[in-house]
């Protein structure tokens, strides 16, 4: 029932459709990453082991043919790990459809209209930090180590007019191959929609109408304007007339559990500025009303306390965690992000020793909780190591850190430090 219209009968039929002559295309990207945690307690969880290492590993594959296109990954996980130590022991490799899809135009009467179907990954968010647009297969926005983002089975229609296009859009974001946790498969979605795009001068817009069997009705729309050369302003916002998520229980003795919930929002606001030296800074506030608020968060941890003084109920305290799984912890929001172009800045410099710095970017996030002073600060570094043109290697080291007040929900996460290391390549 959940998948009404099987991502075979999709690609069937559109195999009669003209087909092009053309030739095999192949893209390969591979990544490894070693990852170090040092933990935390929490009010929550108490971890095993003060800190952990582990190493994974990436292959993706992007294959074109015509009017065909797909992009496939090998995923290994806990090639080694430290607790306990091994190696290849508990490997958890993952064959990953991410997208598969047929792209082309067809004639419907006397109109000529864009044709998508298969796998896709389909978003519609216009902002960095959180994107309340990305409504059918939500994507982790900016993780560290590696991350397989897979896409939602889609069927779209969309025509071109002189200011903008019409889509009537399908998904159904059940094909899922990689392993996922119970929030996102209670938020698995079938449904179809209509979307405008438009451009107005410097301005563009959308307007989203959207129907499925989880939110039970949606109506989006974003607005993006740029001014001069430096500065770019973006909003977008999203309210559905039914939420899924994590609810605290009525009684202390219950474990928390996903239930329906009313209607909800989400809004965001945001902008950025571009110097002529590379210097990019992005500044975003955004609302999300299905997130724990601050007198929830309160008592989630006053009870998990409670339940840990009492060796029979210790283990419903760890329940209580799972509100770390919401897409937003916090209602409010506040998000702050600068990198560098370090090739615009060299080409207003006449002193040719700084021309090493071409091959450096340097990437700062910091993620703010205004209602309880929670602040996650990540700092991404990348050396281009090598660039032939057909291959390139990159080196990458991340550290991400969770500081700001002690009583905050961000200090509820176990990781309290994370250092990556990240070669990857594409040949």
């Amino acid at each position: 029932m959940l998948r009404l219209i099987p991502l075979y009968a999709l690609l069937t039929a559109v195999t009669t459709l003209p087909a092009q002559a053309t030739q095999w295309q192949f893209d390969w990207d591979w990544a490894v990453s070693a990852q170090h945690h040092q933990r935390q307690n929490s009010d929550f969880i108490q971890p095993r082991y003060d800190s952990a290492s582990h190493l994974d590993g990436l292959l993706d594959v992007q294959i074109g043919y015509g009017q065909w296109s797909g992009l496939f990954a090998l995923y290994s996980q806990d090639i080694y790990h430290s607790q306990p130590q091994g190696w290849f022991d508990d490997i958890d490799n993952q064959w990953i459809v991410r997208e598969l899809a047929w792209q082309g135009d067809v004639d419907i009467g006397q109109h000529n209209v864009d044709v998508s179907l298969g796998k896709i990954r389909l978003d519609y968010g216009v902002s960095y930090g959180y994107r309340p647009l990305d409504m059918f297969k939500p994507y982790r926005q900016n993780p560290i180590g590696l991350s397989v983002e897979e896409g939602a089975t889609v069927a779209t229609i969309s025509q071109f007019d002189g200011d903008g296009e019409w889509s009537l859009i399908y998904t159904n974001s059940h094909w899922s191959d990689a392993n996922i946790d119970a929030f996102d498969e209670a938020n698995q979605q079938q449904g179809m929609g209509l979307r405008r795009y438009g451009l107005l001068e410097q301005h563009e817009y959308q307007l989203i109408a959207y129907y499925d069997d989880v939110r039970r009705g949606a109506l989006g729309g974003s607005w993006v304007s740029v001014i001069g050369d430096a500065w770019e302003f973006h909003s977008e916002a999203l309210w559905q007339h039914k939420s899924v998520g994590y609810e605290l229980p009525n009684s202390e003795y219950q474990a928390v559990g996903i239930k329906e919930q009313g209607n909800a929002w989400q809004a965001l606001a945001g902008f950025t500025y571009t110097s002529m030296t590379g210097h990019s800074l992005i500044g975003e506030y955004w609302y999300d009303s299905r997130a724990w608020s601050t007198s929830e968060w309160q008592e989630a941890k006053t009870r998990a306390n409670k339940l840990h003084s009492n060796p029979a109920t210790a283990p419903l305290a760890s329940s209580y965690a799972q509100g770390l799984s919401h897409y937003n912890l916090t209602q409010h929001s506040l998000m702050i992000h600068w990198s560098w172009d370090t090739q615009a800045w060299l080409q207003w410099q006449s002193d040719t020793n700084w021309h090493w710095l071409s091959n450096v970017t340097p990437k700062l996030d910091l993620l703010i909780a205004p209602q309880d002073g929670g602040v996650v600060a990540t700092q991404w570094l990348t050396y281009q190591w090598i660039d032939t043109g057909a291959t390139s290697v990159d080196l990458e080291f991340t550290a991400r850190f969770l500081t700001g007040k002690s009583n905050s929900a961000y200090a509820q996460i176990n990781d309290r430090r994370t250092l990556v290391f990240t070669i990857k390549g594409k040949f």
